[in-house]
C-alpha cells in the first residue's frame, strides 16, 4: 500500500468519524431562572418549568402567581442556578400549623376550580388564594370614568401567560387602572413606572397609568412570569 492510498484512507476515516459525531444530538439543558416556582397537579405546570415562575412582590420573601387551579396539590420551590435536569431546589410547603415553611407538605387546593392569584409569603409564613372572575379598565381616561369598569376579555392563555384585552377610546392626559371583580382589590396600578399589584384592601393603593394622548386604543393586561400592560394606539 503506497503513501497516497494511506493518506486517502486516513481522510475518509476522519470524515466518517466527524459525521457520526455530528449525528449524535447533544442533550438539551433547559435553564430554570432563579426565583420561586409553582408546580403540581392543581396547577398548569405538572413539573418544574419556566412557565411556573412566580412574580416577586415588593416585600422580601413574597411571591405571587396568576393561574388556573383545579383540585389537587401545589408544590412551591425556590430555585437557585437550577436546570430541569439538575434542579437546585429549596422545597416549601405547610407544616401542621398551616404555616408556610421550608420542607413543609404539599399545599392542597380544594376550592372551586377557576382562575386565582396564589401568593406565598415566607415572612408571614402564609399562603393566600384570591379568586378572579373578571378584569376591567377603569379611570378618568375610560368611557365609564371612575364609576364603571370597561370589561376586558381573555385573549389567550398559552404557556401560563394570560392576556386580557379591550379596545376602547381613551382621553389623553387622563388616568386608568385595572381592577378585578369590579372591586378595588385586587387591582393594578403603577409604582415607579412599573405595574404594581394591590392584592388586598389592606395594601397600599398603587398610582394610576397616564394615557399619553387621546385616541382609540387596544389595552392589554399581561399576567405571566411577570405582570405587564400595553397601551397600543390604533
Amino acid at each position: 500500500m503506497n503513501k497516497l492510498t494511506i493518506l486517502i484512507l486516513a481522510i475518509v476515516a476522519s470524515v466518517s468519524l466527524y459525521s457520526c459525531d455530528d449525528d449524535v444530538d447533544a442533550p438539551q439543558v433547559m435553564e430554570i431562572y432563579n426565583g420561586y416556582y409553582v408546580s403540581g397537579d392543581a396547577t398548569p405546570f405538572p413539573e418544574l418549568e419556566n412557565g411556573g415562575l412566580m412574580v416577586p412582590g415588593s416585600v422580601v420573601g413574597q411571591a405571587t402567581k396568576f393561574m388556573e387551579l383545579a383540585g389537587g396539590s401545589i408544590l412551591v420551590s425556590q430555585e437557585n442556578n437550577s436546570t430541569a435536569e439538575l434542579p437546585n431546589s429549596t422545597k416549601f410547603g405547610l407544616n401542621s400549623a398551616d404555616e408556610f415553611v421550608i420542607d413543609g407538605e404539599a399545599i392542597n387546593f380544594n376550592d372551586t376550580p377557576g382562575t386565582y392569584f396564589f401568593r406565598t409569603d415566607t415572612t408571614s409564613r402564609s399562603v393566600s388564594f384570591v379568586a378572579i372572575n373578571s378584569w376591567g379598565a377603569i379611570g378618568s381616561a375610560t368611557p365609564g370614568g371612575w364609576g364603571e369598569d370597561t370589561d376586558m376579555s381573555l385573549e389567550s392563555s398559552e404557556n401560563g401567560e394570560y392576556i386580557y384585552s379591550v379596545t376602547l377610546d381613551l382621553i389623553g392626559g387622563e388616568w386608568l387602572k385595572f381592577r378585578a371583580n369590579d372591586q378595588w382589590a385586587p387591582q393594578f396600578g403603577v409604582v415607579d413606572g412599573s405595574l404594581s399589584l394591590r392584592l388586598f384592601e389592606s395594601e397600599s393603593d398603587p398610582g394610576s397609568i397616564q394615557v399619553p394622548e387621546s385616541g382609540n386604543y387596544t389595552v392589554k393586561l399581561i399576567l405571566g412570569t411577570k405582570f405587564d400592560y400595553e397601551l397600543n394606539k390604533n
